[in-house]
């Protein structure tokens, strides 16, 4: 299995915000993933993850960032410290509502939020609900977004895709990323989800993801005319 998701984020994150100069925090980070192609393009880097295991992974093959056990749920930063707060597909992994509200404290006044999240119409997404279902903690981080008095500055719908040899590639890829044993049964919900296009060498799925710019009311926005 390939996949560019990492780099088509990273991309988006740079089309979206300045990092220079800059105090960003990134929550849900895992072993480091995004985070190794965001290092030398801040000030400062601070990255959170609640997995112990995850975070020690990246502690040990990444230099340059800032590395810590924790939850988007409770931050353990100051009031107005981040100029830029970074949720990498991991608000819905979380209280969202929470996650967003401690997110908004630590951030400076005219500091910038952008999460990034999956879209559960797209392909790749269909195919993962089938082995672990998250559309409703995916809906409800939207929602929590509607809800939390920010200004949506900009939001854009992006694309990424992921390869697999074939079939068994692909099944085997999916059961090992959520680290579940391989069940024949939800093998062929994922084969009848395809369709015909399960029996293609390789097998190409789209991987569509929102990345949001959100900022404090009445923070001036980079798009504001006159």
């Amino acid at each position: 299995m390939k996949d560019n998701s990492d780099r088509r984020i990273v991309e988006k994150i740079f089309q979206f915000a300045d990092l220079k100069n800059k105090q960003v925090l990134e929550i849900g980070c895992g072993n480091g993933r995004i985070t190794s192609l965001l290092v030398g393009k801040p000030e400062k880097l601070v990255a959170i993850e609640p997995d112990v295991k995850k975070i020690r992974e990246a502690q040990k093959k990444i230099s340059g960032a800032d590395f810590r056990i924790g939850s988007g749920e409770n931050l353990e930063f100051s009031d107005d410290c981040f100029d830029l707060v970074i949720f990498t597909l991991s608000l819905h992994h979380q209280n969202s509502y929470v996650a967003i509200r401690e997110a908004t404290r630590v951030l400076k006044d005219e500091g910038e939020i952008l999460v990034i999240e999956p879209i559960i119409e797209g392909e790749i997404e269909r195919v993962f609900a089938l082995v672990h279902n998250e559309n409703q903690p995916t809906l409800e981080a939207q929602q929590s977004i509607k809800e939390s008095g920010l200004n949506v500055e900009r939001s854009e719908i992006f694309y990424a895709k992921w390869m697999f040899d074939n079939k068994l590639d692909l099944c085997q890829s999916i059961f090992e990323y959520y680290d579940m044993p391989f069940d024949t049964n939800t093998a062929e919900q994922i084969f009848n989800l395809l369709g015909a296009k399960s029996e293609d060498q390789p097998i190409e799925l789209l991987d569509t993801m929102v990345i949001q710019s959100l900022k404090k009311a009445g923070s001036p926005s980079r798009f504001a005319r006159g």
